[in-house]
């Protein structure tokens, strides 16, 4: 049963020094980091369609690319004889590479290649560290413990080299080598060459012990 209490003042506290609560403070959670997403796309073009399907695969490529967040795409052409194209068309977040799969201007072009492909387009959503360890022509990812052992000797040298490089501006930048700004900015280095220079190479040169069983 609840109880209701007199509105006037209470006792001791002045009318004009109403009595103030503040709320708890209410923890917000920290926002998402942003993964990078990869869609591998398979085609199997009909006979004799080659030349046109490869026409509207540039068309495509081109429109995507006008997409916030587009980050590149790859083609894999089939090997002589073969008649599937692997492509691979990568985005900044999921955000991105969702607006555009569901895109009319995307819609439109898959109804004009229909003509030249056989059967449904086959789709694998990628996202993170997966898209380094996936062949370009499709297939099985390597085992899990390929994929660690394939990161960790990636990061390992950078790790050894990047301090002794990033100290001469902290030397130079004082304020940088402040310990906040020092871990983000090595972070950031550690991260941009992993993603962007080291594991697309590091992912191909291997290849071939990656994918062996």
């Amino acid at each position: 049963m609840s109880v209701l209490e007199p509105s006037g003042p209470k006792p001791g506290v002045s009318p004009s020094s109403p009595e103030k609560s503040t709320p708890p403070a209410t923890p917000h959670a920290p926002p998402p980091v942003a993964e990078q997403v990869s869609f591998i796309i398979e085609h199997k073009v009909r006979p004799g369609h080659q030349a046109d399907y490869e026409k509207w695969l540039h068309n495509i490529i081109t429109e995507a690319g006008k997409y916030h967040g587009h980050l590149g795409a790859h083609v894999a052409k089939p090997p002589p004889g073969g008649d599937t194209y692997t492509i691979s068309v990568r985005f900044a977040e999921r955000e991105d590479a969702v607006n555009w799969m569901n895109s009319e201007t995307r819609k439109h072009l898959m109804q004009q290649v229909q003509p030249h492909i056989a059967g449904p387009e086959h789709l694998k959503i990628l996202s993170g560290i997966d898209y380094w360890f996936t062949p370009a022509t499709g297939g099985v990812s390597p085992p899990r413990w390929k994929q660690w052992l394939t990161t960790v000797s990636a990061i390992w040298p950078i790790a050894i080299i990047l301090p002794h490089i990033l100290k001469y501006l902290f030397q130079a930048v004082p304020a940088l080598g402040r310990v906040p700004f020092a871990q983000l900015i090595s972070t950031m280095c550690t991260v941009g060459l992993l993603v962007y220079v080291i594991m697309p190479r590091y992912s191909r040169l291997i290849a071939r012990w990656l994918s062996k069983k």
